[in-house]
């Protein structure tokens, strides 16, 4: 459920007590259930839609920081720069540290990278990555920088969030939704204003939902933060409903947080070893330090009674921006996910350096996610 100025903790639980009283949580299944304990239910689950990009259309640089397409210079200013920020949460309502969070969405004109036949749409704003992922960091926090999602035919503004809990082999997918009446690029109403006639919010209330309580956890208050550029942000909790189970690393090897080796890098410039024991058909990934680490720091937009909110932003910057690397101590950087076809000694190079000393490497058991349908 999300928290924001408008919706407060204490408007949250007599939410909830409502309901109780009236019976609805016994009546309708999964309605928001408040379980012993007073912990909540999951986030709906949503489809993933059919534009989840293929393993072609993500960007090498998938971290948290949408908005400018593999470094470049020139960012993707066609469209209001939005900071999207929240917590991951399990079944007993407790932070997840360690969940794979996956953010994508259509361009400002209602595009989205997915393309079957090639690297990415062609259509769509050429500086936009369009895919993000992240690590959340031990009090489950997670930030993205993007823009505001654009609308097209059947749908109202919306983010696709996708999350991969330690110890789950399957992401758990969701949406959100902007607050309030939709407007075009031309300032006009748009057809699905105040999210009634969106065609997944329709299918949840097919099932039982009743829209109201849909938009209490799903929607999200986007306040300015930036006066200058217009820049927005916003706040949501993602109730996975799953418990996280700390996956064992064979051999006894405890995290896989380690120092990068300074080598020669092609061209005498220099590069970052990492050495790790791999295992077959484990899939891995490093992370280092945080994008954005001051970025949108005035997200504080939020209202909780449980979270200090004058450290809030910067809590939301602890965790782990994704690195691209090459599997060659001069080959080129073109990699930023890796599957193990055999046990061994694997060596990773980044060009990246750790500002801290250390990356972070992470792994995915046989038969888990591995970051596509």
């Amino acid at each position: 459920m999300h928290l924001n100025t408008s919706k407060t903790y204490a408007d949250r639980r007599r939410f909830l007590a409502k309901l109780a009283a009236a019976g609805a949580f016994y009546s309708v299944p999964g309605l928001f259930a408040e379980a012993v304990a007073s912990v909540l239910s999951p986030t709906p689950v949503t489809t993933q839609g059919p534009y989840y990009p293929l393993a072609q259309n993500i960007p090498l640089d998938k971290d948290n920081d949408l908005v400018a397409l593999d470094d470049a210079s020139t960012p993707a200013s066609v469209g209001v720069i939005t900071y999207l920020s929240g917590r991951i949460l399990d079944a007993s309502g407790n932070p997840v540290r360690g969940a794979l969070v996956e953010l994508w969405h259509a361009d400002r004109e209602g595009d989205y990278i997915y393309s079957a036949s090639s690297s990415r749409n062609s259509a769509v704003n050429s500086n936009f990555r369009g895919f993000g992922q992240f690590i959340t960091s031990s009090n489950g926090f997670f930030k993205f920088r993007t823009i505001k999602a654009g609308l097209y035919v059947g749908r109202t503004r919306h983010y696709h969030l996708a999350t991969t809990v330690p110890g789950q082999t399957t992401r758990r997918c969701t949406q959100t939704f902007w607050s309030g009446t939709q407007y075009d690029l031309n300032g006009n109403t748009w057809a699905n204003q105040n999210n009634s006639s969106d065609t997944v919010i329709s299918e949840l209330m097919s099932s039982g939902y009743a829209l109201q309580d849909i938009l209490d956890t799903m929607a999200v208050n986007y306040a300015t933060i930036d006066a200058t550029t217009g820049a927005q942000g916003g706040y949501f909790e993602y109730r996975t409903g799953q418990t996280p189970v700390e996956p064992t690393y064979p051999g006894g090897v405890g995290g896989l947080v380690i120092a990068g080796t300074p080598v020669t890098g092609p061209t005498n410039s220099t590069r970052f070893k990492l050495t790790i024991p791999a295992y077959a058909n484990y899939t891995y990934e490093v992370y280092g330090n945080p994008t954005l680490f001051n970025a949108g720091n005035g997200v504080i937009n939020l209202g909780t009674a449980t979270t200090d909110l004058s450290t809030l932003a910067t809590r939301t910057n602890m965790g782990w921006g994704a690195l691209p690397f090459a599997l060659s101590q001069t080959g080129v950087i073109n990699t930023n996910k890796f599957t193990a076809g055999s046990s061994g000694t694997l060596n990773l190079y980044l060009d990246a350096q750790a500002t801290k000393g250390f990356y972070f490497v992470t792994f995915r058991v046989p038969g888990a996610n591995t970051g596509t349908p």
